[in-house]
């Protein structure tokens, strides 16, 4: 049996939560040696393409889950389900992640790609990284690269234009003060050589300025919850929130306030981590990448004239493609991106991800139309 069928054997035929069924995994992962075995091994340049195509999938989906209101995936969640449609066999599903593993693992120490690709799945001893610095991660990767496809090449040392990395610096954290935004965009400049700065190690450096300042924020959502209680009894009243909510001016509607409140008493006491943890759910008070609104400016504009005209070209021969592969999987996935892409033009904000959603639409036809022309 597979890792899950062991687990909830020892578990009594109970269901295992997905992150001990990803450590359960992991472990599994260490027996297998690739280098022993040929028909295992992806070459670095197989495992950079894998990488750079998982990367391009995972911000679809996460579209999609966004539309759906549905919260965003881990990466280890996303390749689980990726596998599980891919093969439409769990067992198959785990077997394909243990080896992808048991690759990273071989490549982790001489590519810093693999490295921080690592450190999304926690195949290295490094504290987990929260989903949202993977969308950080792939929301910097998309504006860069300027929704290429393939988002990334299948070779390390790429560079990137300086001006443009210092863009998408501002974009990520319009929302921290300034002062950290100007520190962060300092300690980036140290990295520029000539006129650019390597990707990988600007989205490796992106990241971990991320995760600092979100655990910033919850060093000041501790201090923000110990100021609030003022009977200091470690719990905090329905008053003594509405106060503090007052007190720090906070734009959210006083129906989401309430919500949040409410969702707090689901414990015994509202006592500190429960505060810092249904804040964080809500984003209050803490650290949100990106910027407040999303404005769409002329340049954006023009940018979207082009692509709607790009689409227009090919829009009814994709539907007319779509219509012959009803029911199958290829079909419903090049629907789903077809979506995406609608909702991605209509809302006129995201360029880099609506033209990396179109190339996607359009290589996924392309591939289709291939595969149903005999020879």
């Amino acid at each position: 049996g597979g890792v899950k069928e062991q687990m909830m054997m020892q578990q009594g035929n109970q269901a295992i939560p997905y992150s001990q069924f990803w450590m359960g995994l992991l472990k599994s992962a260490e027996s297998i040696d690739v280098e022993d075995n040929v028909m295992l091994q992806m070459s670095k340049k197989q495992m950079l393409e894998f990488i750079g195509k998982i990367y391009t999938e995972k911000i679809l989906v996460d579209e999609v889950d966004d539309r759906c209101h549905m919260p965003r995936q881990s990466l280890s969640e996303f390749l689980y389900d990726y596998h599980l449609e891919l093969l439409s066999e769990p067992l198959l599903a785990e077997e394909a992640l243990m080896n992808i593993v048991a690759n990273a693992r071989l490549y982790e120490g001489v590519s810093a790609r693999v490295k921080m690709f690592c450190r999304f799945l926690q195949i290295n001893q490094e504290k987990p990284l929260p989903v949202e610095a993977l969308s950080v991660f792939l929301l910097a990767l998309v504006k860069i690269q300027n929704g290429e496809i393939p988002l990334l090449p299948d070779y390390d040392q790429i560079n990137v234009d300086a001006a443009k990395a210092a863009k998408v610096i501002e974009f990520v954290f319009a929302q921290a003060p300034y002062v950290i935004r100007s520190k962060i965009l300092l300690e980036a400049e140290k990295k520029v050589v000539g006129k650019t700065i390597d990707l990988d190690s600007l989205l490796y450096f992106l990241v971990d300025q991320y995760v600092h300042e979100s655990s910033r924020g919850e060093e000041r959502l501790r201090a923000l919850f110990v100021a609030s209680d003022m009977d200091g009894d470690g719990n905090l009243t329905l008053v003594e929130f509405q106060d503090m909510v007052m007190h720090i001016a906070s734009k959210k509607s006083h129906r989401e306030l309430l919500r949040m409140y409410a969702e707090m008493t689901l414990n015994r006491t509202v006592d500190c981590n429960t505060f810092v943890r249904v804040c964080r759910k809500f984003s209050f008070f803490s650290f949100t990448y990106g910027p407040h609104t999303k404005k769409v400016d002329r340049q954006a504009n023009e940018v979207f004239e082009v692509l709607t005209q790009e689409w227009d070209k090919v829009e009814n021969l994709v539907h007319e493609l779509l219509v012959v592969l009803e029911g199958s999987a290829v079909g419903m996935r090049l629907e789903q991106n077809v979506r995406t892409l609608k909702s991605l033009l209509d809302a006129r904000v995201e360029a880099e991800s609506a033209w990396h959603c179109y190339r996607k639409v359009v290589s996924e036809f392309a591939a289709a139309i291939k595969n149903r022309t005999p020879g």
